[in-house]
């Protein structure tokens, strides 16, 4: 008996790589989606998006002087009081929840189309603004960059750059 459960499981879980199912869109499952996590990393194992900020301060000559490119969701230290409250790390996942949603937004995208107009590119503008006033607080343009980073044991394997926005006034 238990040969046959073990052979019915891997049937079921050879079917779910299989089958296609379709995906569900509509404007009120968008809002719904959030509360949700975005599973499409467990496809496949390779690059993962990582968001990347700079900020720019225009300088008297009218040129914008730009910082380092900096990663948004660096990993968080971990303590043993996170097992009881653990808020920074919360907010980290759910921060690096929105740039997968992000990522899986550009995915679908059709050729050519401008990604703008998704509200995930204004809530990944949000969040630059956010983090990179933490650091620097008299910027006043900002830049972002989706990359789809391979990292290795040791360090970063391969990484490209799958979308980099405009040069765009910060908000406050």
């Amino acid at each position: 008996m238990t040969e046959v459960l073990f052979v019915l499981y891997f049937l079921v879980l050879i079917a779910t790589l299989v089958v296609k199912t379709p995906i569900i869109k509509g404007p009120w499952l968008f809002l719904l989606r959030a509360f949700f996590p975005n599973w499409k990393f467990f496809h496949a194992v390779g690059h993962v998006p990582h968001l990347y900020a700079r900020s720019g301060v225009q300088l008297a000559s009218g040129e914008l002087q730009w910082s380092e490119w900096v990663l948004i969701y660096p990993r968080r230290v971990r303590r043993l009081s996170h097992l009881v409250h653990n808020p920074d790390t919360n907010m980290g996942l759910a921060q690096q929840n929105m740039v997968d949603h992000f990522w899986a937004d550009l995915y679908d995208l059709p050729e050519g189309a401008d990604p703008r107009g998704l509200v995930s590119y204004k809530m990944m503008q949000r969040l630059c603004d956010q983090v990179l006033r933490a650091r620097d607080v008299n910027f006043t343009h900002r830049q972002f960059e989706l990359r789809m980073v391979l990292d290795g044991r040791a360090e970063t394997v391969d990484t490209q750059v799958m979308m980099t926005s405009p040069v765009e006034a910060a908000t406050c």
